[in-house]
């Protein structure tokens, strides 16, 4: 599988394997991820969607029993080299989850607390960046004179938004959003993909979806696996209407599985 070469590209994965224990998931996985655009991950459920998404930042580190190999490039940084600071790394590359994660503190303090962790302290960046980051996910509006009250009295939809302002706080160069309206209603499904559209243009924006639907509206560039293999990969609106691979155009018209 190939990628035209008329984008730039933010990161690169050549050759990546990745085994939980005696299971093969990741299969010499070659993939460019266009700079400043939606890249859609589509695949049936177990085809390893999520778990290339979570190889980006490193997040299935933490798993036990896990083997990786190859690359994956952020800019000209190897992410799997020895040297490389994990906790940095995520600070560059921010992930968002299915549910909301929303912290049983304040408003405030969920957005606050991606900075403190990396070293400020200063009340009134921290003002700053707190305002800033929940404007760029459309949410100060509803939450400026709330600031102080839980989180945890927001709706799932602007949980998910306060989530995703967590991460922008941290000043990162990819977003990574792994299925992050499957727990939400369509009002909210929009807004976030409308959030999206928006953070592309200062951000890398990767997002693990089951919806065609979204990936169609949503992307720019779409990916789809199969059995943890990349089958196909090309800019949205060819893969929607002009699929090169049979086993794609048999997903995406829903005649696979």
């Amino acid at each position: 599988m190939e990628q035209k070469d008329s984008y730039n590209y933010k990161i690169r994965v050549d050759n990546l394997n990745l085994h939980f224990a005696a299971n093969h998931v990741l299969k010499g996985i070659n993939l460019n991820i266009p700079e400043n655009l939606i890249t859609a991950l589509i695949g049936p459920s177990g085809c390893g969607k999520s778990t290339l998404l979570k190889c980006l930042n490193r997040m299935n580190d933490i798993l036990p029993d896990v083997r990786i190999k190859g690359r994956v490039l952020l800019g000209d940084e190897d992410i799997y080299a020895d040297d490389v600071d994990v906790t940095n790394l995520r600070k560059k590359v921010g992930m968002v989850f299915q549910r909301p994660v929303a912290f049983p503190i304040s408003i405030y303090e969920n957005v606050a607390s991606a900075p403190r962790v990396h070293g400020v302290s200063h009340k009134g960046t921290l003002d700053n960046i707190v305002a800033s980051s929940l404007a760029k996910v459309g949410l100060w509006d509803e939450v400026a004179d709330k600031l102080h009250k839980s989180a945890l009295t927001l709706s799932l939809g602007q949980q998910q938004q306060l989530c995703i302002a967590r991460v922008i706080a941290s000043e990162p160069e990819v977003i990574l959003l792994d299925e992050p309206c499957s727990a939400l209603d369509p009002i909210s499904t929009m807004k976030i993909e409308e959030r999206m559209r928006q953070l592309a243009k200062n951000y890398t924006v990767v997002i693990v979806t089951h919806s065609m639907q979204q990936a169609a509206r949503a992307s720019d560039y779409t990916v789809f696996m199969l059995s943890g293999e990349i089958i196909e990969a090309c800019p949205t609106g060819e893969m929607f209407t002009s699929p090169k691979d049979s086993r794609t155009e048999n997903y995406i018209t829903g005649r696979l599985f």
